[in-house]
């Protein structure tokens, strides 16, 4: 993604999530709501939110990309989703998505 290297001068905790809502757009740019499911006081489900991204389509996407290689252990597999899926996105028009 970046060639810069990435440095952590505070520390940021890992966020657990288990789902994610759907997607807000704010002009140029979109959030992802990040949640857990969980059981609340009366013992019903619900999910609570413990994160939000914000970032443009493009980065949103290329975040997405890295994910999906990354979840492939198969060598190549990898590869060929990203060409296939992604490289596919990226080309297409905004209103597409």
């Amino acid at each position: 993604m970046s060639a810069a290297p990435i440095v952590e001068p505070c520390v940021c905790s890992d966020v657990f999530v288990t789902g994610a809502a759907p997607l807000t757009f704010m002009g140029d740019n979109l959030r992802l709501t990040l949640f857990v499911s969980q059981r609340s006081y009366d013992g019903s489900p619900e999910n609570a939110v413990v994160t939000k991204l914000v970032g443009s389509r493009s980065d949103m996407l290329k975040i997405a990309e890295v994910i999906v290689r990354g979840c492939y252990t198969i060598p190549g597999k990898a590869e060929r989703i990203g060409e296939r899926i992604f490289l596919e996105i990226l080309e297409a028009p905004a209103e597409r998505h």
